[in-house]
């Protein structure tokens, strides 16, 4: 019975740590669990902006909004990476504005009415953002009736892309309003008083000249001063703020370059060969050469002197149409060019067009504007006022007002079918092409003087690294990566083998390029990753492989000691040499007041400065000076001054004139109104940001 009891005593206890333990296996299970987790949550985090988290998913999800607007806008299935780098740019300066003002702008009340916005829209005052996409490029002028169009448009158009880049325009327009409007506030509490423009008149339009000594640190060597490890951390714990750094990385790399082989010369040369009797033959050399050439069939007229090689240009122009020449090697490439055409075309056209574009991307869209292009057409043929119609039907802002006249221009200037209906046609001809811009009704002015020209095709093969010489040259990397996996080893290895080392100093984690390499964005991630003296695996960067070393880490913070100990000890003993230098001249100027005097006692030589004021950058022919400036600047006339410790050396000056430009104080009071004005759009911004304390980890991601 008493065993009995107490195993129902201790149950409870027993019951409370099983239970325990369960809550706490359930708690630690959603904890590190997929959903909700605290790790998890911070894993996902693209940046913290003023306390606030912000999830790679909503920034993620706006980069693709706009990425989409982009592609749809500029007809585009995909869009290059500097696009798509200057797109999450946007969105993250987008993002980090509306975290740092969003509540500022609530508890100042500042807001954008509907009424504000109509008429930044398409009243009196246009923001900038409207002119831009809907104004003369050339005037700058705004026809509110093609913004009222383009609304009325926007609701007919059935991919709701037109919808969707307004509603993006709007909301620029409305963000940037709102940054001036807070900007505005603070310029208008700047003031500036009669005290300031004083100060500042009298910095500005004081200038004196003077004579100067200079003992300069070099005179001595610095290996006769020592410096011992306590001087070095005495100096460190003193001037630890000077040492604040960005974190940085700095890395040693060799690179394994993709270069055709011999094989690739000889297999480009069996081709071209091989295929020539066809290209010769062919009924349709422009085809053939666009089926099968590395480089598109270029229509181009040439005159002679123009074409891409010179024995290709004096074969063209002896030889007759159909004849071929090649194959030749020329720029790492084999060629076979065919005579094509000759013709007697002028080097430049005058011309005047209409431009009708359609409005939208459906075919509704083009059959309305091809049907407006000929009607237009055949009233422009009918020998109506060209000029006038133009100026009332055409969509090219650049020509409309100038009665579509686009002046003279050389061949190849224009988009090909518009080129080649003004180099082809006759003085006189009213004629309709289609471009990618839509239609054009085109008045052919004047013609220049007629020349022979000829157009030729080249088939072309590019000697270019195969796939074979692509694994060669990475088993070669892989293999050198593989066997000087250690810092030593690495550098080693480059002597022994002679290779060139590359170093990329002061990487910074958000840096996307590197001298000579092609988006070498990942070698960066990596850098930031890795471990001082780690030796990576195999990049690809374009036609490049690339072994990395990290060779030094520079955190965020204070740099520590033994990252900064040389050039501690360099300031040692400049301040060393600083303290013997001001010794020597301070019993130099004992019981004199004579510059000349205390030259001599020093064996330095007299200079002069002239025109030197508190703006002044550096003394002639010694460089920044600042301290020196601010003492002479403040000095008396005529009196020795000194000694001065500063960059290059120390210095006694002497006044020699002191020159002051009167100033009128109302007009200074308004200059510096206006520079701090300036100033405060940036800076004010700047400013709030740092004390959001934003940490962007956007690095992590991309």
């Amino acid at each position: 019975m008493a065993t009995l009891e107490k195993i129902r005593n201790r149950a409870g206890t027993l019951v409370a740590v099983v239970i325990g333990l369960a809550l706490l296996a359930f708690i630690l299970g959603d904890l590190f669990g997929s959903r909700g987790s605290l790790f998890t949550q911070n894993q996902y985090e693209i940046a913290k902006i003023d306390g606030n988290s912000v999830p790679y998913q909503v920034y993620q999800e706006r980069v693709d909004y706009l990425t989409e607007l982009n592609k749809a806008s500029q007809r585009q299935q995909a869009l290059d990476e500097q696009t798509m780098e200057g797109i999450r740019e946007e969105v993250w300066n987008e993002m980090v504005q509306e975290h740092v003002l969003g509540d500022k702008y609530e508890s100042l009340g500042l807001a954008i009415s509907t009424d504000e916005l109509f008429d930044m829209v398409q009243g009196r005052n246009i923001h900038p953002i409207v002119r831009r996409e809907f104004g003369n490029r050339q005037t700058g002028e705004i026809d509110p009736a093609m913004v009222v169009q383009f609304l009325k448009s926007m609701d007919a158009d059935p991919s709701g892309l037109q919808k969707q880049i307004w509603l993006y325009l709007e909301s620029l327009i409305i963000r940037d309003r709102l940054f001036t409007k807070y900007n505005n506030l603070i310029s208008k509490g700047l003031e500036v008083t009669n005290f300031q423009a004083e100060q500042s008149l009298a910095s500005r339009g004081k200038r004196v000249d003077f004579s100067y000594l200079v003992n300069r640190y070099s005179s001595v060597n610095d290996s006769t001063i020592a410096v011992s490890e306590s001087e070095i951390k005495a100096y460190y714990s003193k001037h630890k703020s000077e040492y604040e750094q960005q974190a940085a990385r700095d890395v040693e790399y060799v690179v394994f370059p993709v270069t055709p082989s011999q094989a690739d010369y000889v297999t480009a040369e069996d081709w071209i060969n091989g295929i020539k009797n066809d290209f010769v033959t062919a009924s349709d050399p422009v085809q053939f050469t666009n089926l099968n050439s590395d480089t598109p069939f270029d229509g181009t007229f040439y005159k002679k002197g123009e074409l891409q090689n010179e024995e290709i240009d004096q074969w063209a122009f002896n030889a007759k149409v159909g004849d071929n020449l090649g194959p030749i090697f020329i720029d790492d490439s084999y060629k076979i060019a065919y005579l094509v055409k000759t013709a007697q075309l002028p080097d430049s056209v005058k011309a005047r067009h209409i431009l009708i574009t359609p409005e939208g991307n459906t075919q509704e869209d083009y059959n309305a504007t091809k049907a407006k292009a000929d009607s237009i057409f055949a009233i422009a043929k009918s020998n109506r006022n060209f000029a006038k119609l133009a100026e009332e039907y055409s969509q090219d802002p650049g020509s409309a007002s100038k009665g579509g006249d686009l002046g003279w221009f050389n061949e190849g200037a224009m988009v090909k079918p518009f080129n080649d209906a003004c180099f082809e046609g006759k003085k006189g001809d009213v004629v309709l092409v289609e471009s990618q811009f839509g239609f054009h009704i085109i008045e052919i002015l004047d013609k220049g003087v007629p020349a022979k020209k000829v157009q030729v095709a080249i088939l072309e093969r590019n000697v270019i690294p195969s796939t074979k010489t692509y694994q060669v040259v990475y088993q070669k990397a892989s293999e050198f990566a593989g066997l000087q996996n250690t810092y030593d080893k690495f550098n080693n290895a480059v002597q022994e083998q002679k290779l060139a080392k590359r170093i990329a100093s002061n990487l910074k984690e958000g840096d996307r390029s590197i001298a000579g390499l092609d988006n070498p964005r990942e070698m960066v991630r990596w850098a930031y990753r890795a471990k001082v003296k780690e030796v990576s695996t195999v990049f690809e960067f374009g036609d490049n492989f690339v072994v990395a070393a990290l060779k030094s880490v520079k955190e965020d913070g204070v740099a520590p000691i033994d990252q900064v100990k040389d050039q501690i000890r360099a300031e040692i003993i400049k301040d060393k040499k600083a303290d013997t230098f001001s010794q020597d001249i301070t019993s130099a100027m004992a019981n004199t007041e004579s510059l000349d005097d205390i030259s001599a006692k020093l064996s330095l030589t007299v200079q002069n400065a002239d025109r030197i004021s508190f703006a002044s950058f550096s003394l002639p022919a010694v460089g920044f000076e600042p301290a020196v400036i601010a003492t002479a600047v403040s000095a008396p006339e005529g009196k020795v001054t000194g000694p001065i410790k500063g960059n290059s050396g120390v210095y006694v000056v002497m006044v020699t004139a002191i020159n002051t430009e009167e100033g009128d104080i109302a007009s200074e009071k308004q200059r510096l109104a206006s520079q701090y004005k300036s100033r405060s759009f940036r800076e004010a911004y700047e400013a709030i940001k740092e004390c959001a304390k934003i940490e962007d980890k956007r690095s992590k991601f991309f």
